[in-house]
């Protein structure tokens, strides 16, 4: 069954327009936002939408869409539509009622143009104010994604220092960095997928630094990933098992070409699950000096 083929057996309508958005965040990608257009119902507000993200739309003879766009928080205004500056809000049937609804922003009464919105949770509170002319079929983790990118002034996403977390699957990158970044433990969390992007607040020297980390997937399918996490990175954390010699020996593949030694500003090499066995952590320290001189 191809990705379209499962996309449509969950259509509302057979006839919905599918459209979709590959997203960044500091050059990196988190992932594909696939949605559904509920053209059944607002069919003038989903075409709009379907045309920005197609590039259909020309002003002038240019195509304008949300192709390299910025997701932020708007006001409503400054905007265009494929029906002229603004167009009229086409009807309040569908409801705020959950996560990933694709919603129109605007600022009052029908003044619909090109902003819209991804609601994160169930916001009632917008029904009859905003038309509701969509939702995500597949990616809602991409939403969460960009949900937890830190903002800057006037809610624009800022990414000031960038660090990523590698090594194999399941030597502790998640969890190292949610007791880090949340002070919390869960002992079966899941496998990230590709990659996960988490930010914490510093204060260094007195100033206020956001520390942004992608966590990368260790399985083998995603190691060739790597180099686009790596791209614009001023460190980088290798995770290794302390009772796993094989997790230990490849961190040095992290340096094996001379584009990702050139990446990193500083590299730190760090021993998950020392709390399981002295022995494990004395093979570890053994390791490592054999090791270094790879480093």
């Amino acid at each position: 069954m191809s990705d379209y083929d499962k996309y449509a057996e969950q259509l509302r309508h057979p006839d919905n327009p599918i459209v979709f958005m590959e997203m960044t965040a500091g050059g990196a990608p988190l992932g594909t936002i696939v949605m559904e257009l509920f053209a059944d119902v607002t069919p003038r507000t989903a075409e709009n939408f379907r045309q920005f993200c197609t590039g259909e739309f020309r002003k002038d003879g240019v195509p304008v869409g949300y192709k390299n766009s910025q997701f932020h928080r708007g006001d409503g205004t400054g905007m265009m539509s494929i029906y002229g500056a603004k167009f009229r809000d086409e009807n309040f049937t569908l409801e705020h009622s959950g996560p990933g609804i694709l919603s129109m922003a605007n600022a009052g009464t029908d003044t619909n143009g090109c902003q819209f919105f991804i609601t994160c949770a169930k916001t009632d509170f917008l029904d009859k104010k905003h038309v509701v002319f969509g939702r995500v079929l597949d990616g809602l983790l991409t939403v969460r994604k960009i949900e937890n990118v830190q903002t800057g002034a006037n809610n624009k996403p800022k990414i000031p220092i960038l660090v990523v977390l590698l090594g194999e699957g399941a030597v502790g990158k998640s969890s190292l960095l949610m007791r880090y970044v949340e002070n919390k433990f869960n002992p079966r969390h899941p496998s990230t997928i590709q990659a996960s992007f988490q930010s914490k607040v510093l204060v260094l020297d007195g100033c206020r630094v956001t520390l942004n980390v992608w966590d990368t997937a260790g399985q083998e399918k995603y190691h060739a990933l790597g180099p686009i996490y790596y791209r614009g990175s001023q460190g980088a954390l290798l995770i290794f098992d302390i009772t796993d010699q094989r997790s230990f020996e490849r961190v040095s593949s992290c340096f094996h070409s001379e584009y990702d030694r050139d990446v990193f500003w500083v590299v730190v090499i760090i021993g998950c699950w020392v709390e399981l066995t002295t022995r494990a952590l004395v093979i570890a320290y053994s390791l490592l000096e054999r090791q270094t001189a790879l480093l």
